[in-house]
């Protein structure tokens, strides 16, 4: 198969250096064939410090160490590429963004979150299903060797509960748990799948602590962090045993996420249905909406 030519939207974000290098460097001992970084739109969001201060320094980097072509519109980037990485950092960038990419049909990873709203989110998926256009998003926890290792494992059998944990550090831009608790959720979504019919949030300096029951009856919770030690892992309960897993620290994160991207980009075939990563915004928006309250908020609420 042809290698792909990839380009990538936002320029604010560690992953830019860390997946062209994964991509581009071949002598890399968790190199990711099948495509290559060639262009990118260095796009930042000047009213976020995470994001205006980091741009130059990896736009610099692309250029020098792997010869990264820069361009000054998405529309000009569509004109190299076969497939697209955004990876703007803030989330309110996202919809705006994915849109002429999405009208042009290229299949399109958007990290995380997939928007800062789920109101957003609902109008990218909309347009994605408008347009025919491939669309995944997810956090590279999802992928992660040692969480990979329990969701596959035959002795847990079906799982009946699970809580997750992550770092859950803040930004009033991107609000509540969109900004990083994003990892959190999406672990438990690995092992839950969608269908959460209601859920409770608790917010403190410290924490988030966010209850979810399942149509089903099963129970799943997210405790974000912000205090003390952090780690980002699970203790699932299946039918069959327990497991604690923490994520793998020998095995990088993106290159097990870049696994997944690079077949999606040559199949058009996301690795998780747009409407589970849909519900995983849903679930957010619906636990600031319930960490203002104070009170349970149904997801079904949540438009």
């Amino acid at each position: 198969m042809e290698e792909l030519r990839i380009g990538i939207i936002g320029f604010d974000t560690s992953h830019v250096p860390a997946f062209t290098k994964l991509l581009n460097d071949e002598n890399d001992p968790f190199h990711v064939p099948g495509g290559k970084v060639v262009a990118g739109y260095p796009s930042f969001s000047p009213d976020l410090e995470a994001s205006f201060s980091r741009v130059e320094g990896y736009k610099k980097e692309l250029i020098e160490k792997w010869n990264i072509k820069m361009v000054s519109s998405i529309k000009e980037l569509l004109k190299e590429v076969d497939a697209v990485l955004l990876e703007s950092v803030d989330g309110r960038r996202h919809l705006e963004e994915a849109k002429p990419v999405i009208k042009a049909r290229k299949p399109l990873f958007i990290d995380k979150p997939l928007a800062a709203s789920y109101k957003d989110a609902k109008k990218l998926v909309q347009l994605a299903e408008k347009y025919n256009c491939p669309v995944f998003s997810s956090s590279s926890l999802r992928f992660d060797y040692n969480i990979s290792r329990v969701k596959k494992d035959p002795e847990l059998g079906e799982v009946i509960g699970c809580d997750a944990f992550s770092p859950a550090s803040l930004d009033p831009t991107n609000p509540g748990l969109f900004w990083y608790g994003v990892h959190g959720v999406e672990i438990l979504y690995t092992f839950m799948g969608k269908g959460c019919k209601k859920l409770f949030c608790k917010k403190t300096e410290g924490s988030h602590f966010v209850v979810g029951e399942w149509e089903d009856g099963r129970i799943g919770t997210v405790r974000g962090t912000r205090k003390g030690s952090h780690s980002y892992g699970a203790r699932v309960f299946g039918e069959k045993k327990v497991e604690q897993v923490t994520y793998s620290t020998d095995v990088p994160l993106y290159s097990q996420l870049l696994k997944e991207i690079i077949p999606f980009f040559q199949t058009g075939k996301s690795p998780v249905p747009l409407e589970e990563t849909l519900e995983i915004m849903q679930f957010m928006q619906a636990a600031l909406l319930s960490e203002q309250k104070g009170k349970e908020v149904l997801l079904s609420a949540v438009k």
